[in-house]
């Protein structure tokens, strides 16, 4: 989204961001946290694949890794 704000190509906005030394960095979450958040979610979306939990981390400002 912001490469496509500031009209860059996402590869080019990586290499300015790497160059800078802007990284971006998983959020800082226990286990036990992620537990709780992912079984709110599932039980509202029993159904739902990993693919939604993430957007939903995602909605409430959370980054993890998908494994």
């Amino acid at each position: 989204e912001l490469a496509e704000t500031l009209g860059l190509h996402r590869n080019t906005l990586r290499l300015y961001m790497k160059a800078h030394g802007i990284t971006r960095k998983y959020s800082e979450l226990t286990n036990a946290d992620l537990n709780i958040l992912v079984g709110k979610f599932k039980k509202k979306q029993p159904d739902s694949g990993i693919r939604y939990i993430v957007g939903f981390l995602c909605r409430h400002g959370l980054r993890v890794q998908h494994r």
